[in-house]
């Protein structure tokens, strides 16, 4: 992880702050995660999951990728399983 790195932007494409960038004031530990203290425009401070940033290392597979795919095979495969479920229950086949 980069101490130095004093900006960071938000990189998890789910997250409501999806490409916004916010001073980086300390990194954590918590409850086994990382995470990354910021403040907010207003002067309020947060937290989010470092890997959740661009100040984490970069995923092998999202920089092999070149952001074509942020899903791996196996991802997708239990994916297709939980539809799979999902319309079994759903046809009263469970």
């Amino acid at each position: 992880m980069n101490q130095l790195k004093r900006h960071f932007t938000v990189t998890h494409p789910f997250h409501p702050l999806y490409q916004r960038q916010f001073e980086l004031l300390s990194y954590r530990k918590s409850w086994g995660r990382q995470f990354i203290d910021f403040q907010y425009d207003n002067g309020k401070t947060g937290a989010i999951p470092l890997a959740w940033t661009d100040a984490d290392q970069a995923d092998p597979f999202l920089t092999i990728s070149q952001g074509r795919s942020v899903f791996r095979v196996s991802e997708l495969l239990q994916l297709v399983e939980l539809i799979d479920l999902a319309t079994q229950s759903d046809n009263g086949e469970c």
